[in-house]
């Protein structure tokens, strides 16, 4: 696995590709590649094959943390600013501000620090479903590409609102957030101060929109894969003929699944509780200020940017938990079939039944997504989160109308 990770920098992409045996590895190779790149691009997030003491690698962890610092030193800004006017908004509204930005740096030093444990488990992944080749070579770097683009809706509706900043007429406006993000420095010139803006509310845009929006992507890629394995194996037991065959085969199949699933936690469970408290509290963020401020006063670029930020983080919130849910429905279905298969044998042998059907029970249990140990990704998971946020949207509706009737 080591070795793949170094292909990306001493050899070219086309040797690799033709060096993979089958059709299925070479899909899954340029989805790799796919990934990498966009992230290098995007997240300014290097790989840690470098040696530690060359040039290169110092010009990289540079980048990374000076990336990390910057971002900081904006999130503190916009904190700085927000207390300042406290006490004019919504109690709601800076309370999911400050959690948001909270999640939104710990999402950077997340990926920074399991970056390499990301990459082991694409590539185990990956590897182990090339192993298994149960069906006809499929690519999802379109599914991926197609993701992505997603992930740049937001971004374009928040880059508009940004170059409109220099537009003539502006010029206060402008200032005022230049002054805003390097706490009280602006320019004298008017087109100084756009190009700073732009520049740094377009790394600002990278790190805390873009960035999420690649990770849900690249999680609900890694947990489609996991998903796949565990359900290879109603399409593997179909050539199991007696009992004999079946409990060997589960016993290497459960080894297997354990494997990947105790990388998938080692990998995911710590990101995905931040990218959740990211996205909720961003829909708790949004829905406060649709529904408990004034929305006449504010200029009708900034209402749709908050409307873009709550449907693409709901739609990532849902495609992302889907896929979660639906690893776990895997690890059922499997149950179920060996249930029936255990249940429809001919065989005598009722002790091995027995065992059998014990092992495969506790089989779901043990296959659930969670969030650092603090929540299962279930269905119940899907149906409570759903209903604390239509709830939370009822109480502010309630709350908005008896200031009206004041």
């Amino acid at each position: 696995m080591d070795a793949d990770n170094r292909f990306f920098h001493r050899r070219t992409i086309r040797e690799l590709i033709k060096s993979c045996r089958t059709e299925q590895m070479k899909n899954h190779f340029s989805e790799r590649v796919f990934i990498t790149r966009i992230f290098y691009f995007v997240a300014v997030v290097f790989p840690l094959n470098v040696e530690p003491k060359s040039l290169k690698y110092y010009f990289q962890r540079l980048l990374e943390y000076s990336a990390t610092a910057y971002l900081f030193i904006c999130i503190l800004g916009d904190l700085k600013n927000l207390l300042g006017i406290a006490w004019l908004i919504p109690a709601g509204l800076t309370f999911s501000t400050i959690f948001t930005a909270f999640f939104s740096i710990t999402i950077r030093l997340t990926v920074l620090y399991k970056r390499q444990d990301i990459f082991l488990l694409m590539v185990h992944l990956q590897d182990t479903f090339s192993g298994l080749q149960l069906e006809k070579p499929a690519s999802q770097r379109y599914q991926l590409i197609f993701g992505t683009c997603i992930c740049y809706i937001l971004p374009t509706v928040l880059f508009w609102f940004t170059i409109s900043l220099c537009f003539p007429g502006s010029e206060r406006v402008l200032t005022f957030y230049v002054q805003g993000t390097f706490f009280g420095w602006s320019s004298r010139n008017k087109w100084t101060n756009c190009a700073i803006f732009v520049i740094c509310d377009h790394f600002i845009v990278n790190q805390q929109h873009i960035l999420s929006g690649l990770l849900i992507v690249l999680c609900w890629y890694l947990l489609g894969l996991l998903r796949r394995i565990i359900a290879s194996f109603e399409v593997v037991t179909e050539r199991k003929c007696d009992l004999d065959s079946l409990f060997n085969f589960y016993v290497e199949y459960s080894s297997t699944i354990s494997r990947c699933k105790a990388l998938s936690e080692q990998a995911l469970s710590s990101l995905l509780l931040f990218l959740y408290g990211f996205m909720v509290f961003s829909v708790f963020n949004v829905t406060t200020f649709l529904m408990a401020t004034n929305l006449a006063k504010y200029p009708m670029s900034m209402v749709t940017n908050q409307m873009a930020v709550l449907s693409v983080t709901i739609t990532g919130f849902y495609f992302m938990t889907f896929q979660a849910v639906a690893v776990h429905d895997a690890a059922i279905k499997v149950k179920n079939v060996v249930h029936e298969m255990v249940s429809s044998s001919d065989s005598s042998d009722y002790e091995l039944k027995y065992l059998i059907l014990t092992l495969v029970s506790e089989f779901p249990s043990h296959v659930v997504v969670s969030g650092w140990g603090l929540f299962s990704l279930r269905r119940r998971f899907l149906a409570q989160i759903t209903s604390g946020m239509f709830t939370y949207a009822v109480l502010l509706i309630q709350m908005g109308n008896q200031n009206v009737r004041k």
